[in-house]
């Protein structure tokens, strides 16, 4: 039995604050005047005046019972009633308490649940029991569905008695359809997962779920091998079209948590087939899920390194920035003495041969100018060209689309695998994977 309070069908609480005593179930004019109306005594008054805020603040009536006594005091209290023990115990089980719910509906404008509530009921929860997995969704909707339709909700337990059996019937439908897409062939293959091969000491089922450990270039190798096997295993895509991911996700997860002998035990070879196909499925989706971060892990890596490394050498190369900052202000000054250009000129290549000479400077500017912007893309290539093999291989194994009608990155992708081999490519290689990958 689903437990009631993950669901949002509405239950009495044990003890209301003055707050929320004032907000639900305060007695308006009208309220006063129907209440009035439609019955006698304080003892009748204060019945369906509990009936009444009830019905408002829940959508069914409650025992009278199970109302708290700070909830009837509150409302005795409006009335102006002092009869108030003994209420219940009157009303409680009587004709008048079946004609006080019935006036309540009649001034409310709300229906008593019925057959034709439960079919309504039915049709909702069997359109969202294709969809939704958790017995407590379905529940839900089932309480919005009577809520809107301005229909009495009735006992929890009938609800959850309701909802499990169509979800079950749903389901039932599904493993039948799986069943008859399922050849003799495919059968067998879904068989031979629970049998442990003589030369193994593990059944292929437990190996799917099991991974290699972090994928990591140290396991790649275990899960493009694991992928592989997955691949040409069994193509399950069509066999569970139609299925929503929702669900295929929850036949996954139930397959995950059984053991083999207790997938033997199902009797109902279709729920079993169901849920073998699901949990492949699921394998070969976080199998290439993983990879694929892996790839975008690597690549970061890599734009990372290059980038720290461009730092080190812009730090390194510091204090030549500095030297050939303090020659140019040196040459200002000389130029603001104001003398002739010849004697400029010699003045400043004296300047300059103190310094080391015009080589020895043009070569420190060529190699500040070097890494003196942001652009690290000329230090890729080396970091890159270790995981080069690797990632083209992972490429190859995903198959990338585009989710818009923009294929520049599809182009440029196709173009870098086609020329992989060429010499001339690996800082276009290397450019590539970190603009677009990372």
């Amino acid at each position: 039995m689903t437990a009631i309070n993950r669901t949002a069908y509405p239950r009495l609480d044990a003890r209301l604050n003055h707050e929320e005593l004032a907000a639900r179930y305060t007695l308006t004019d009208a309220d006063h005047a129907f209440v009035r109306a439609s019955s006698r005594g304080e003892t009748g008054r204060l019945v369906l005046a509990m009936l009444l805020k009830a019905r408002q603040d829940l959508g069914y009536f409650p025992a009278l019972e199970e109302v708290h006594m700070d909830t009837v005091t509150y409302l005795a209290s409006q009335l102006g009633t002092q009869e108030i023990a003994i209420a219940t115990e009157r009303v409680s089980g009587s004709k008048s308490l079946y004609r006080y719910q019935a006036a309540v509906r009649a001034h409310l404008s709300v229906a008593p649940y019925g057959d034709a509530a439960e079919e309504l009921v039915s049709r909702t929860t069997v359109e969202a029991a294709e969809v939704m997995s958790d017995p407590a969704d379905l529940i839900n909707r089932a309480v919005e569905t009577l809520q809107v339709a301005s229909i009495d909700l009735p006992a929890f337990s009938t609800l959850d008695r309701l909802v499990n059996r169509l979800r079950a019937e749903v389901h039932e439908r599904m493993y039948l359809r799986v069943s008859q897409r399922v050849t003799a062939q495919q059968m067998a293959v879904l068989e031979t997962l629970l049998v442990k091969p003589a030369n193994s000491t593990t059944t292929p089922f437990n190996r799917l779920k099991q991974t290699p450990g972090p994928v990591a270039p140290a396991t790649i190798r275990l899960w493009v091998e694991r992928l592989d096997w997955l691949v040409d295993m069994i193509d399950s895509d069509p066999l569970l079209e139609g299925i929503a991911y929702t669900k295929l996700r929850q036949f996954a997860a139930e397959a995950a948590a059984l053991d083999v002998g207790d997938l033997r035990d199902i009797a109902q070879t279709g729920k079993r087939h169901t849920l073998l196909l699901a949990l492949v499925r699921q394998a070969r989706m976080r199998c290439r899920d993983e990879l694929v971060k892996m790839l975008l892990r690597r690549m970061r890596k890599t734009q990372s390194a290059a980038k720290e490394q461009l730092a080190a050498l812009q730090e390194r190369h510091r204090g030549i920035e500095e030297s050939l900052i303090g020659i140019l202000g040196q040459v200002l000054q000389t130029a603001q003495t104001q003398e002739p250009d010849a004697a400029f000129g010699r003045q400043v290549r004296e300047l300059l041969l103190q310094q080391g000479g015009v080589e020895a400077l043009a070569e420190k500017c060529e190699t500040v100018s070097a890494w003196h912007s942001d652009n690290e893309l000329p230090l890729l290539w080396p970091i890159h060209s270790r995981y080069r093999s690797l990632l083209f291989e992972l490429i190859d194994l995903m198959n990338i689309g585009s989710a818009t009608q923009d294929r520049s990155l599809l182009d440029a992708l196709a173009i870098v695998c086609e020329h992989r081999h060429a010499c001339c490519f690996p800082n276009y290689v290397a450019h590539f994977c970190a603009h677009y990958l990372a």
